[in-house]
């Protein structure tokens, strides 16, 4: 490796350890070059290994140093594919960064030799994208209604991040849990550069499997941009489709497990009710409800609560009482369906939710 020339002020280079030079990863890796020469590397890192959430551009080091966070099969492949591109002009697809036991498809990478002005060798290397593969993105859009379909009803935190780190796909359950007040604040962003929405420990694991190649799996607390901590059961899977193309899916549960609320909802022995703001609409009865009020699915789905049991000022003077969150039940008239008419002390809660919030109407005895 040649020597720079020194500084005009002529202080004396600074000496480094093998420790301080930067080492490349495969996880967000766009193109790299060897400097053949020099006998350095230097590559382009997308940020998806800063856990800083900074972008780290242009990094370079000495050949066996750049290499050292590599297997040694993948070390032997990379100088594999740079010798032959300097012998034939080009080399490869070779496969990098696969599993031990070659169960898990690697990065294709490509090189291509280039020859400067001054006569110095390059040699420009950058995953392969496959010739029948225009666009390898378009599985990772394609998976996204996939995913949605099986837990659009779902509570479970469900996370989809592509192999150079941006997140393609988030399910309502973790919009929610992890206190998200748009989507659109996270997604095809870079989950490194979201660490202050989605919070220090999320983007830690995701980065972790993707750099090891690996999945996890476990139970854990994990820090939200709040301050908050919220403990999961979850399933970190990696994987890798179509040759460049993968990532990691991420799935938490509660950690005691996963709750059917909607059961629980059923089964509680006080009627209960959600009604859409909006609309004024039924959209829920529990059994005990159903019971009390001689409610059917088809009324519900006809006329509002204000046609049917509620005057429309009781139901004012309810959504007015959830607004101030008051913990004080109501004593309000309710028309039952059986043509009775009875007082009962509602107690009134009001749910946030992005297109209409949502009443629920307790009667208490």
């Amino acid at each position: 490796m040649s020597k720079a020339p020194a500084a005009e002020t002529e202080a004396p280079p600074e000496k480094t350890t093998p420790a301080e030079h930067p080492a490349l990863t495969l996880a967000g890796l766009q193109f790299f070059f060897a400097d053949i020469s020099r006998k350095t590397i230097v590559w382009h890192e997308s940020g998806s290994q800063s856990f800083d959430s900074q972008i780290k551009d242009l990094r370079e080091a000495p050949s066996s140093e750049a290499l050292r966070l590599l297997t040694q099969e993948d070390r032997k492949n990379i100088l594999r594919l740079i010798q032959g591109a300097i012998r034939d002009g080009k080399a490869g697809p070779f496969d990098v960064g696969g599993g031990a036991d070659h169960r898990i498809p690697g990065i294709p990478l490509m090189a291509y030799r280039y020859e400067l002005q001054d006569g110095r060798l390059i040699v420009v290397c950058f995953p392969s994208m496959g010739e029948d593969d225009s666009n390898p993105g378009n599985i990772a859009l394609g998976l996204a209604p996939i995913l949605q379909h099986f837990v659009s009803n779902s509570n479970r935190s469900v996370l989809l991040v592509d192999n150079f780190g941006y997140v393609r796909f988030a399910s309502e359950g973790f919009i929610q849990s992890f206190g998200i007040p748009d989507a659109k604040l996270i997604m095809g962003r870079n989950i490194a550069h979201i660490q202050k929405r989605i919070g220090r420990t999320m983007v830690s694991l995701v980065l972790a499997a993707l750099t090891r190649r690996a999945s996890a799996t476990g139970r854990g607390k994990f820090l939200l941009a709040t301050g908050d901590t919220l403990e999961l059961a979850y399933n970190a899977m990696y994987f890798q489709i179509a040759g460049t193309f993968g990532g990691v899916l991420f799935s938490g549960g509660l950690a005691g497990g996963d709750v059917d609320f909607a059961r629980i909802f059923s089964i509680c022995s006080s009627p209960m009710l959600v009604i859409n703001t909006k609309t004024r609409m039924i959209v829920a009865a529990n059994k005990a409800a159903m019971k009390a009020y001689h409610l059917t699915t088809e009324i519900m789905e006809a006329k509002t609560i204000t046609e049917t049991l509620l005057h429309p000022k009781s139901y004012a003077a309810l959504l007015q009482a959830a607004e101030q969150e008051s913990d004080v039940a109501q004593s309000t008239v309710v028309n039952s369906l059986n043509g009775q008419t009875k007082k009962k002390r509602m107690k009134a809660v009001l749910l946030a939710d992005d297109k209409a919030p949502k009443l629920v109407l307790e009667a208490r005895s």
